[in-house]
């Protein structure tokens, strides 16, 4: 993947001519002097391209100006070819014959489905250049598996994992590209490698030097079918980025479009298919003989065999291209995200044009500081994007790292370098967020249970040692509230409990966690305090509040429920986090109701129900004891309306609804509380069924959708369950109060029998109170939609 290709400079005038004529940078005294088609003799290697170095020291080179080449008398340094590693990469970068025949072919069917075997009956005939490869990658790799097996001997693998990491990571990039990509594989892999090496293989990179023009442009023929001149009006001299797969040069349009031109590199696709040919027949080797006898259940080469698979798919450009668009199609509603446009007719399979974006690259502070970007700002927009990704529809870019995204003057986000995604399985997707309900709940035998709905284990799997490890970790951890936890210091520590477990981390998990851990790097540059958790949990709470799908649904419960008790905090903190998102759509908020409504959420509904008539009841004693007080004195509400556990809490909560409804329904009967006719406003059971009714009402008058939610059977039983909870309430209230006048009464005349204090005056005496407590009966409906009762 062509890490450079965002850089905002990469494109001056130093570095192709314009229309009146400026030379470009020198080059090495070659130039593109024939492509044809060629067959070698024994019929082996297909229409390839054959380029031939001249030694003169003038270069044809492409302008921006009527003239497609022009001739340049500019004497051109060669001390780089004098020298043995000049001399030997330039023999290598001409080398453009293919080992097979049917390799270009082959290369396009293994980017499709992944075949080992048949990738091993193409390369029968090739045994020359497979063991020669095997020779020189076993030559290497015997050095550090002896220290590997010496730390062990010693008892010191912990005590030289740090150098060991560093040793592994400069022997792969000394193995070349196929083993770098391998590095940065492992680099997301906790289950397999300790956090040393993970720390210390995340900083591989791919870069490599350019190959030389003159193979780059016959290659651009051969593929598209044309001169270069003929496609293109100005070019690059020279590459604006390089890469292990290849490498892209700016260039225009004759209709004047600016475009970027990624050009593979020549006998890549050979090379990575050698290493993957040996590099299953070493796993296999190690899964039979090495895993056993270390006790490692974990198998390698189903790895090998899916890192292959992703590996050559990244060779086909044409698959690339249309990775870009259906991503661009799939998340083109998402603020701010943009993708470059695809220009098919000069696009190949190792041939791929874009269009040109400028922006710069959010790890060049200086940059985005000059151009008034803020780096956290493009790190949000990144992180909403790539969560509507993984969780909406599972295709997701899974290489976002600094080279491919930019920022734009203009405020947006930029996602280069498809070739590299992955699609996480529906049922994942929805674990992902039950996994996250499970966590702020500290349930961990049900993070547990999470791990074979991932299948990172085999349900054969004890997990009954697993939760306690948890329970170490994140106990510690979770003493922060979600917003203020460290998204890599919980991988990091997730990490050691998985690479402790028999764990096996499927390969789209490894690189989610890769995606956001390289997101939250890139806020952290720019501000230590950066937390992406917080930015993660509006989305995921929206998605709980929205989302119909059961499973989500049942993770609500879990979420808002504990020991049989409704926790209003936690639906409050679930609102108010949803409305951070930009993907938060209120009116969404009706499939909530329709499940509440719904026979699956009796268990929810009977819990709203409670926590509804528990505020309403708190509300209306808060008035009644009020009205006692004023006319009794504060002893008397204490006795004749006693306060009941959480009732404050309740009134405080009423309180914060009530004055959200009425924002929305002013004016409405019913909604500004409870008013009974009974003494001191106390509420009798005609009130509490007429109070009832008038809510309904008053809701169906300001949100109409109400009506076909409330002639569903679950809204009947909802109302007739309010309207009975709330009359046991009351009757309670009503039995409390006549115990309490008729103390009050008894108070008074032991008073006057002793000679006590004056009777109160006769405003102050209570009329006589007569509780009814009748069978609530299920509200009917009749033919208007309105409510009566029995």
């Amino acid at each position: 993947m062509l890490s450079s290709l965002g850089s905002n400079r990469v494109f001056s005038r130093g570095d192709v001519a314009s229309s009146s004529g400026r030379g470009m940078a020198a080059l090495p005294p070659v130039k593109v002097v024939a492509v044809k088609a060629h067959r070698h003799q024994g019929g082996r290697g297909g229409a390839n391209v054959v380029v031939r170095a001249r030694d003169e020291a003038t270069t044809k080179q492409f302008v921006g100006s009527s003239q497609a080449l022009i001739d340049t008398d500019t004497t051109a340094d060669d001390s780089w070819f004098f020298n043995e590693s000049g001399q030997r990469g330039w023999v290598d970068a001409m080398e453009l014959n293919t080992m097979s025949p049917e390799m270009p072919e082959l290369l396009v069917e293994m980017g499709i489905k992944y075949d080992p075997q048949r990738l091993k009956d193409a390369l029968a005939d090739s045994w020359p250049q497979v063991y020669g490869r095997a020779l020189s990658v076993s030559t290497r790799l015997g050095g550090f598996i002896t220290a590997i097996a010496s730390d062990m001997a010693l008892g010191r693998v912990e005590i030289n994992s740090r150098q060991r990491a560093v040793e592994l990571r400069n022997l792969l990039s000394g193995l070349g590209p196929s083993f770098v990509k391998i590095g940065q594989a492992l680099s997301a892999r906790p289950d397999l490698l300790p956090l040393d090496y993970l720390e210390v293989l995340s900083g591989l990179q791919d870069r490599l030097p350019s190959f030389p023009n003159e193979i780059a442009f016959a290659l651009i023929e051969e593929e598209l079918g044309r001169p270069v001149k003929e496609m293109f009006s100005e070019i690059s001299a020279k590459p604006v980025a390089a890469a292990s797969l290849g490498q892209v040069y700016k260039g225009r349009l004759h209709t004047g479009e600016w475009v970027a031109i990624k050009v593979q590199r020549p006998n890549i696709g050979d090379s990575i298919a050698v290493d993957m040919l040996l590099l299953r027949r070493l796993m296999k080797i190690v899964d039979t003989s090495v895993s056993p006898a270390l006790k490692i259940t974990q198998t390698l080469v189903p790895l090998v065999d899916e890192f292959a698979g992703r590996l050559f798919a990244e060779l086909d450009y044409i698959a690339e291209g249309k990775n870009c668009e259906k991503f661009s199609q799939l998340y083109s509603d998402v603020a701010r995200v943009r993708t470059p446009g695809i220009f098919w007719p000069y696009s190949s399979r190792r041939v791929l044009t874009m269009e040109w974006i400028e922006g710069i690259k959010l790890t060049n502070k200086a940059e985005m500081d000059a151009a008034g970007l803020s780096v956290v700002d493009f790190v949000n927009v990144g992180i909403e994007c790539t969560l509507r990704q993984l969780l909406d529809h599972g295709y997701f870019h899974a290489d976002p790292h600094p080279g491919n995204l930019l920022a734009t003057q203009s405020g947006d986000l930029v996602y280069l370098d498809f070739g590299c995604m992955s699609n996480a399985p529906q049922y994942a997707r929805y674990a992902i967020i039950e996994h996250v309900v499970h966590l702020v709940n500290r349930d961990y035998d049900a993070m547990c249970r999470d791990y074979y709905t991932l299948e990172f284990m085999d349900r054969s799997v004890d997990t009954t040692p697993i939760a306690p490890a948890l329970a170490a970790f994140f106990d510690d951890v979770l003493d922060q509230s979600v917003s203020q936890l460290n998204f890599k210091a919980i991988v990091d520590g997730l990490g050691d409990v998985l690479f402790r477990f028999p764990f096996r981390v499927p390969a789209y998990y490894a690189l989610i966690l890769r995606s956001l851990t390289v997101l939250e790097g890139l806020a952290l540059t720019a501000d230590p305090n950066y937390k992406l958790l917080a930015r993660a949990y509006p989305y995921m709470a929206s998605r709980l509040l929205t989302d119909p799908a059961p499973e989500l649904r049942a993770s609500f419960e879990e979420l808002i429920i504990k020991d049989g008790a409704f926790r209003w905090s936690r639906l409050e903190n679930l609102v108010r986090e949803s409305s951070k998102s930009q993907f938060f759509d209120p009116t969404q908020m009706w499939q909530l109701a329709d499940w509440l409504l719904s026979p699956g959420a009796d268990r929810v509904r009977g819990l709203v129900v409670a926590e509804i008539a528990r505020m309403v009841d708190a509300t209306a004693a808060a008035d009644v004891r009020a009205n006692v007080q004023l006319r009794l004195g504060e002893p008397a509400a204490d006795s004749l309306v006693p306060v009941q556990p959480a009732e404050e809490q309740a009134r405080t909560r009423a309180a914060l609804l009530m004055g959200t409804v009425a924002a929305r329904v002013q004016n409405v009967p019913g909604v500004s509380g409870l008013k009974g006719s009974g003494p001191f406003g106390l509420a009798t059971p005609g009130d509490v069924t007429d109070f009832v009714a008038q809510m309904r009402g008053a809701a169906l008058d300001v949100w109409p959708r109400l009506e076909p939610l409330m002639r569903a059977p679950g809204a009947q039983r909802l109302v007739a369950e309010l309207n009975s909870q709330l009359a046991r309430r009351f009757a309670a209230r009503s039995i409390k109060f006549v115990f309490g006048a008729q103390q009050q009464v008894a108070g008074l005349v032991g008073a006057r029998v002793g000679g006590g204090a004056a009777p109160p005056p006769a405003a102050a005496v209570a009329a006589p109170v007569v509780v009814v407590v009748p069978t609530v009966m299920p509200p009917q409906q009749t033919g208007g939609g309105a409510m009566t009762r029995n």
